[in-house]
């Protein structure tokens, strides 16, 4: 019979986990990577033109007047604002129709090659967080399997998907010299690593940055956790036939 154990470490090392994925997957769709403004620079191509006209109607459409004068962009620049109540504040859905701009033209003026790598870096570090997640809350009744701890399984993974993060937040910026990213936000200024005056981090990278700590500290813990369940007043319990062991 499944034997359920939970402790404050395990309950710490998963709650750490989870709110490392949220604020990944949060920040992923989100426009507030990196605020610009509008400049004669985001007028000069039919495709900036259009975009910056569209941002101009959402901002008057929202109501958000003191924000017309910004262009905001997300890690995927082709974005959706939805509809109707958002989840968060600057909540921008990837435009399904046009991903393949990502992945398939290979332009560098059609999209920045750095954020192509920091895309493919948080998809992949946030899928092996979301399976991690989905195995630490199986640690209440299943700590092995096979040969090794599933706390220790997924600490390991959970340190590779920081890893990832943490590429990913490098390449964005390297990405700020692009053409694409200078002339359509930040007034033809900006270069990599560095942002000129029309330009500043927007917070759902400095978002980004928490959820990597958070993901980081959750691989730190999954150890600590795993050592909780094999304490001697856990194993006394155990041995007293108990089914269900909550300490402290």
């Amino acid at each position: 019979m499944c034997k359920i154990i939970v402790t404050v470490r395990t309950v710490l090392w998963y709650v750490m986990s989870l709110a490392g994925t949220l604020m990944i997957l949060v920040s992923l769709f989100t426009n507030k990577w990196l605020l610009g403004k509008i400049s004669t620079t985001n007028l000069s191509t039919s495709d900036d033109f259009l975009s910056t006209a569209i941002g101009l109607g959402n901002s008057v459409a929202s109501g958000n007047i003191k924000d017309i004068l910004e262009r905001n962009v997300g890690l995927f620049i082709d974005c959706k604002i939805p509809k109707g109540k958002k989840f968060f504040e600057g909540e921008c859905i990837p435009d399904w129709e046009n991903i393949d701009k990502v992945f398939l033209d290979m332009s560098e003026s059609a999209y920045p090659h750095a954020w192509r790598g920091a895309i493919i870096c948080f998809v992949i570090g946030l899928a092996f967080m979301i399976i991690t997640d989905f195995f630490a809350l199986m640690t209440i009744c299943c700590r092995s399997c096979v040969c090794c701890s599933v706390f220790t399984i997924c600490g390991s993974i959970q340190t590779f998907a920081s890893i990832l993060f943490i590429l990913g937040l490098v390449a964005y910026p390297a990405g700020w010299g692009s053409a694409k990213v200078s002339n359509s936000y930040c007034g033809g200024q900006s270069e990599p690593f560095f942002l000129g005056p029309d330009c500043k981090i927007g917070s759902a990278f400095w978002l980004a940055v928490a959820g990597t700590v958070c993901c980081f500290l959750s691989s730190s813990l999954a150890i600590w956790a795993y050592r909780s369940t094999k304490t001697l007043k856990c194993v006394d319990r155990e041995n007293q036939g108990d089914h269900c062991i909550c300490l402290p």
